[in-house]
């Protein structure tokens, strides 16, 4: 909205540009969710298929349900996008979520290239077994020399992104809520929460520095999982049926919305409106959450059903000698 080809300024005064810390949030949850999940598996090699089944089912199909098109609509339309998303290479490194230089096609996939590749390095712990977990200090360590050295260029960029911090904290968080009684969980919980909220409103400028901004969200998500989920082992927690649907809709909606914003601001930036800019905001934001619940409940379990289906199959035909 604030591109000057469409409204030329940020809604709510530009106090949401913050809220893209979300996802520190999502990588702390994630490699929070792996470890607890999988806790019994590491030292258990024999699970690693079951493991890598899970997360490519999760995470691949209701992604090339979004991303294939958008790639065949880039090409297929050279006004459309960037040059880097018409790109032969950049194309199948984006399908396999697998690192570039460049952004992927569809742009908020950068969070999954980072999410494939902890999957990657976990699948390698839960075949070492417990020492496995050791690489997780050490790739904390060699991110915090890396970024003290100065800026980095790729494909050092990637590994050594203090992104890749959230998902070290997640693991750690898990490993001592299953190693250990959390004293003053509640306590933890709400000031984890707190500073999260408060920075996020109110230190514009702290992402100017990608370290010190992942310390100080992911630390603060990091303090708020950890709270939160000691206070629900104590005592278990019934969400609402509207809460649960959101949650499981959530990787949906952050597929689509970025297309929907676009189309969106694009149409609405054309048409006469007397909505003031604040509230054109809220309707594009709506748009994207509703468009992505849709995508849910329609689009996410038929593809994931569907290559399921095949993977199972393909299983079936390569253990049994080639018959089915």
């Amino acid at each position: 909205m604030a591109q000057p080809r469409f409204y030329g300024e940020h809604p709510f005064s530009g106090h949401l540009q913050n809220f893209n810390v979300g996802i520190d949030f999502f990588f702390v949850l994630s490699g929070f969710i792996i470890t607890w999940v999988h806790w019994r598996d590491i030292g258990d090699p024999s699970r690693l298929g079951n493991y890598a089944a899970k997360r490519f089912l999760r995470i691949y199909p209701p992604y090339w349900g979004v991303m294939i098109p958008l790639a065949i609509l880039y090409l297929g339309v050279p006004t459309a996008g960037i040059s880097s998303q018409r790109d032969p290479l950049n194309i199948i490194l984006s399908i396999f979520l697998l690192p570039a230089a460049s952004q992927p096609v569809l742009g908020v996939a950068w969070t999954l290239v980072h999410e494939v590749f902890f999957y990657g390095v976990f699948a390698g712990v839960i075949a070492a077994g417990r020492l496995g977990l050791a690489i997780f200090p050490m790739w904390a360590l060699a991110i915090l020399a890396v970024d003290r050295l100065g800026e980095s260029t790729f494909p050092l960029s990637f590994f050594a992104s203090p992104f890749n911090l959230d998902f070290i904290m997640g693991v750690c968080a898990a490993a001592l809520l299953k190693s250990r009684r959390i004293p003053l969980p509640a306590v933890l919980f709400v000031a984890g929460i707190a500073s999260f909220l408060a920075l996020m409103l109110f230190a514009p400028h702290i992402q100017d520095d990608s370290l010190v901004s992942r310390l100080a969200f992911g630390g603060s998500a990091f303090f708020a999982l950890l709270g939160l989920v000691a206070l629900e082992l104590r005592q278990p927690v019934r969400l609402p049926r509207a809460f649960v649907f959101f949650g499981a809709a959530s990787y949906s909606v952050y597929l689509v919305h970025p297309i929907v914003l676009s189309f969106g601001v694009h149409i609405l930036s054309r048409a006469p409106s007397l909505l003031p800019n604040d509230a054109i905001a809220l309707v594009l934001t709506a748009s994207g959450i509703g468009v992505g619940f849709l995508y849910y409940k329609i689009f996410e379990p038929a593809l994931t059903t569907m290559v399921r289906n095949k993977l199972w199959k393909a299983v079936s035909f390569l253990t049994q000698g080639g018959r089915f």
